[in-house]
């Protein structure tokens, strides 16, 4: 082996040692720049994008220290619950504390790291933005990709519909926005635990039914049932549309993290790849299906005008905006 080999060999050493590297380097770039909307969406994206990575918190630690970042967790525990806005989709984050939680119809307890969840489902208008950044079109051998957005209207949204939850996308599709807006799909049981609170209750806003958007025709706007928001401040986690959740491996714990994002087996007829959505649709008309714990299971592929979806990030920091 010659010392250019020897060379090459370190070089690559380094990299898989320190992956976050040049993320580090982009941020130093920017603290010559001056605050504004664009350097906080761009030190946001660099964060995010190596934030499942070894060496992350070094990048993290950067980023608080030159105030690309702030913590979410709050010293004073009767604060107001906190929120931000993430400046790549702009969806209103709510950060939810970590700890013990109730979950499924047996109300086990289970244990889970702090988190931030969208207040409300991603809505036409962001998807579009997201479609108009990346150009994504989902992957060829993608099941029924005549139905991918079957909702809109020569591209876009329906007029009137752009602040409507987004649907007739799968699994594949929202986690490709999950990631092009730096975050993920919450798992089943984070999205439960955003449900119900501390008190472990029965529906997202108590312990006894009430009016969401439910047995209607179609979605509705987003914001339009603020009385059936979380203990947390989520909205519309019944009614409106069901929400894809994270796949996560069989036998997980039900607090951990998974990789936010799966390397998912495109389904077929003979293999069948599911995985869970939660929250009552407009569709639906029990109180059972209101639930908290209420969940049910669609192939990852499966598109249809029920079922959305909602931002999650999975680490304990916030932009500086």
């Amino acid at each position: 082996m010659n010392d250019d080999e020897d060379d090459n060999d370190s070089v690559r050493q380094i990299k898989n040692q320190f992956p976050s590297a040049p993320a580090l380097i982009q941020l130093e770039e920017l603290t010559k720049k001056l605050p504004g909307p664009e350097r906080t969406a761009t030190a946001w994206r660099i964060v995010m994008n190596v934030a499942n990575n070894p060496d992350s918190h070094a990048v993290l630690d950067f980023a608080r220290e030159n105030d690309f970042a702030l913590p979410c967790e709050q010293t004073d525990c009767t604060a107001a619950n906190l929120s931000w806005l993430n400046p790549l989709d702009g969806s209103m984050m709510i950060w939810i504390p970590g700890g013990k939680f109730i979950y499924g119809t047996k109300k086990q307890t289970a244990e889970v790291a702090g988190f931030s969840l969208g207040r409300f489902p991603v809505t036409n208008e962001q998807f579009a933005k997201f479609l108009s950044e990346t150009n994504y079109a989902p992957p060829d051998n993608h099941p029924d990709n005549d139905l991918f957005l079957g909702h809109w209207n020569k591209g876009k949204p329906t007029r009137g519909y752009e602040r409507h939850p987004v649907t007739w996308v799968s699994c594949f599709d929202a986690l490709a926005y999950a990631k092009w807006a730096g975050g993920t799909l919450p798992t089943e049981w984070l999205w439960e635990k955003a449900a119900r609170g501390t008190d472990g209750r029965v529906y997202p806003w108590g312990n006894y039914p009430t009016r969401t958007h439910q047995a209607g025709a179609n979605t509705r706007e987003v914001g339009k049932f603020s009385q059936v928001r979380s203990a947390y401040g989520c909205e519309e986690l019944s009614g409106n549309v069901s929400e894809w959740c994270l796949p996560t491996e069989e036998g997980a714990a039900v607090g951990t993290f998974p990789h936010p994002y799966p390397t998912m087996p495109m389904p077929t007829d003979i293999t069948p790849v599911r995985t869970t959505v939660r929250g009552a649709c407009f569709l639906r008309t029990s109180n059972a299906a209101a639930k908290c714990s209420h969940r049910r299971q669609l192939s990852v592929a499966r598109r249809n005008r029920w079922t959305g979806f909602r931002l999650a990030v999975l680490l304990p920091i916030r932009p500086v905006i």
